[in-house]
């Protein structure tokens, strides 16, 4: 897989939600040793679903421009708007 970086990276925070620059696909590295649940919500802050991330792993997410990201606890989440080609 191919991908381009088209945002800087961020930090996912337990205390505030974010689009990721609007993007519509995102890649979420996750450098920590515990599991983390991330919340996605739409524009209006109505939850989507959630689902949990693994301890050292990466996750290629798409969502719509307006959703946010939210992680449970921690600061070992980081969140870069991309492109991808298979």
């Amino acid at each position: 897989m191919l991908i381009k970086v088209l945002s800087n990276e961020v930090t996912l925070s337990s205390s505030s939600n974010t689009t990721v620059n609007t993007a519509v696909v995102v890649r979420l590295i996750h450098l920590g040793a515990q599991e983390h649940v991330i919340t996605i919500a739409d524009g209006a802050g109505s939850n989507i679903g959630t689902f949990t991330m693994l301890n050292n792993s990466e996750i290629i997410l798409e969502k719509d421009r307006t959703d946010t990201l939210q992680v449970d606890a921690g600061t070992d989440i980081k969140a870069v708007a991309i492109a991808y080609k298979n």
